[in-house]
C-alpha cells in the first residue's frame, strides 16, 4: 500500500500558517522506515524526513518553511496594474516512504506520490480564526468569468477601512488574487477592469479615468494582452506571475501615470470590476470599490508616510499627520596617546601642545525617528497592528521609499465627552540602513 494523504492545506494560502499534511502508511512497520516529504517552488527544493509516530502517521507543516521561497515585492510606485513573482508563489509537495531490507541496510525510496500544490502569499493566518487555513473566499472567489452577474465582494488584499485620507504627493497601491488555480477557462477571480471617478466638494463628478489588466507597453498585467481578450482566450497563459497584482489607487501613481489630476477634487472613487460576457466591463460585477478624500495634512506638520506588508500579503499604506521627530544616537570608540610623541624627531624631542591625547577611532550612528498619529478609529487601530507586526516596513520621503525597522509603538487610549472611544499611536522607527560611519 502506498502511502495515504489524509489531510492537504487549502489554495490559496499564507506562507506564515499551519500548512499541514497529514500521511498514514502500512509500511511503517519496515526497518528504518520514515515519510519523506520534498518541497519545491521549481526552483529550490527541500527535503525534510520524519518517524512515523505510534498511529503509523506524519503530520508535515510547510508553513515552517514556506516563507523561505519568497522575496518582496516593492509595488509602491505601480501607474496602473503590475505582478508579482517574488512575494507569492505555488509550493509543490512530493512524499514517499523510505525504508531498508533490515537495520544495517541501505535504504531507498518507494511509492512516491504528490501532493496539492499550495499558492502562497506572505501572511500569517490567526490562532484565533477557527482553522489551520487561510479564509481565502473572504478575500478570493473564483467567479463565472465573462458573465453579466451583480456582486460586490471586496476582495482587496487588505484589512484597512474603506475609506482612507490621501495627499496629492503620496502613493498608495491595492492588491488582488487574479485568475484561478485550476486551469478553467469558465471560473476565475477575473480582475479586468480600473475605474477612478473624482468629485468635488458638492460631490458632483468631474472626472473619469480608465484602464485595464492586460500585459501591454504601458502595463505588467496578465494574462491579457488585448482588452478584447475573453477569458477563455487566455486562461491557459495564467502564471503564478500573474496571479497576485497591484493596481494604482494613489494620486502620485495616476500623476506618474500622466493622468491630469483636477485641481478642485474632494475626494476619489476607484472600482475594480470583471468582465461581461460581450466583452466590456460589467460594472456591476465588482471585486472591490475604494474611497480616498483629500487630506491637506494637520498643522503645517510634513507626517510620515508608511507603507507595509500586511498580514494577507498585500500592501497597506497611512499617514502619521503629526509632528515626526529624529534624533541620532553617537557612539564614539577613543584610545588615549602620550602627550609628547616620542618616536618622533631626532636627538630631541619636539614640544606640540596640539598634538591629540585622547583619539577617536571609530564613529557610529543610530538615527531613530518617532512619528505620531492623529485621532484613531477603533477600526483603524484594529488594522493599524499589522504596520507593527510587519516585517517589511517603509516611509516615502519624496519619490523615494526607505526601509525601516520599527522598534517601539504605544497606543494611547483616549475617551472624549461622549464616550467615544479613539486612540492614537506612537511609533520609533529607525532606518535600515543608517548613515556612514568612520
Amino acid at each position: 500500500m502506498s502511502i495515504n494523504i489524509r489531510q492537504e492545506p487549502t489554495t490559496p494560502n499564507q506562507a506564515n500558517a499551519d500548512l499541514l499534511y497529514l500521511l498514514s502508511s502500512d509500511n511503517s512497520n519496515n526497518p528504518q522506515f520514515q515519510f519523506v516529504m520534498e518541497v519545491s517552488d521549481g526552483t529550490d527544493t527541500y527535503t525534510f524526513k520524519q518517524q512515523p509516530n505510534p498511529n503509523d502517521r506524519a503530520v508535515f507543516d510547510i508553513g515552517q518553511v514556506a516563507s523561505d521561497f519568497l522575496g518582496n515585492d516593492a509595488p509602491f510606485k505601480t501607474q496602473g496594474v503590475t505582478t508579482s513573482t517574488n512575494s507569492a508563489k505555488e509550493l509543490s509537495t512530493v512524499f514517499y516512504e523510505e525504508y531498508g531490507t533490515s537495520t544495517t541496510s541501505s535504504v531507498a525510496r518507494y511509492n512516491g506520490i504528490s501532493g496539492s500544490g499550495v499558492y502562497v502569499l506572505d501572511g500569517v493566518v490567526e490562532l484565533s480564526s477557527d482553522d489551520w487555513n487561510f479564509a481565502s473566499s473572504s478575500f478570493y472567489t473564483s467567479s463565472v468569468a465573462n458573465a453579466d452577474d451583480t456582486f460586490s465582494l471586496q476582495h482587496t488584499l487588505t484589512n484597512s477601512p474603506l475609506t482612507q485620507s490621501i495627499r496629492n504627493d503620496e502613493y498608495s497601491t491595492l492588491s488582488f488574487i487574479n485568475g484561478n488555480f485550476d486551469d478553467s477557462s469558465t471560473n476565475a477571480q477575473d480582475i479586468y477592469y480600473i475605474q477612478v471617478s473624482w468629485y468635488n466638494e458638492a460631490g458632483s463628478q468631474i472626472q473619469n479615468n480608465e484602464w485595464y489588466n492586460v500585459d501591454s507597453a504601458s502595463y505588467d498585467g496578465g494574462p491579457r494582452t488585448a482588452t478584447t481578450d475573453l477569458w477563455a482566450d487566455v486562461y491557459n497563459s495564467q502564471t503564478n506571475g500573474t496571479r497576485l497584482i497591484h493596481i494604482a489607487s494613489g494620486v502620485k501613481n495616476f500623476e506618474d501615470a500622466g493622468i491630469s489630476i483636477p485641481s478642485t477634487w474632494a475626494y476619489y472613487e476607484i472600482k475594480v470590476t470583471g468582465q461581461a460576457d460581450d466583452g466590456l466591463e460589467d460594472g456591476d460585477a465588482i471585486y472591490a470599490q475604494r474611497r480616498y478624500t483629500k487630506s491637506d495634512g494637520e498643522c503645517g506638520y510634513s507626517g510620515t508616510r508608511f507603507a507595509f506588508l500586511n498580514e494577507l500579503g498585500g500592501y497597506d499604506y497611512y499617514s502619521f499627520d503629526l509632528a515626526d521627530t529624529k534624533q541620532d544616537n553617537i557612539t564614539r570608540e577613543t584610545y588615549d596617546q602620550t602627550f609628547v610623541n616620542y618616536t618622533a624627531g631626532g636627538a630631541s624631542v619636539p614640544f606640540n601642545k596640539s598634538r591629540r591625547g585622547s583619539k577617536i577611532f571609530s564613529i557610529s550612528y543610530e538615527e531613530t525617528r518617532a512619528a505620531e498619529s492623529n485621532y484613531l478609529t477603533q477600526a483603524q487601530a484594529d488594522w493599524l497592528r499589522e504596520l507593527i507586526e510587519s516585517p517589511n516596513v517603509f516611509i516615502q520621503e519624496g519619490t523615494d521609499f526607505l526601509p525601516v525597522v520599527i522598534t517601539n509603538s504605544n497606543f494611547t487610549y483616549k475617551t472624549n465627552p461622549r464616550s467615544q472611544k479613539l486612540y492614537t499611536l506612537s511609533i520609533q522607527y529607525k532606518m535600515s540602513n543608517q548613515r556612514r560611519s568612520r
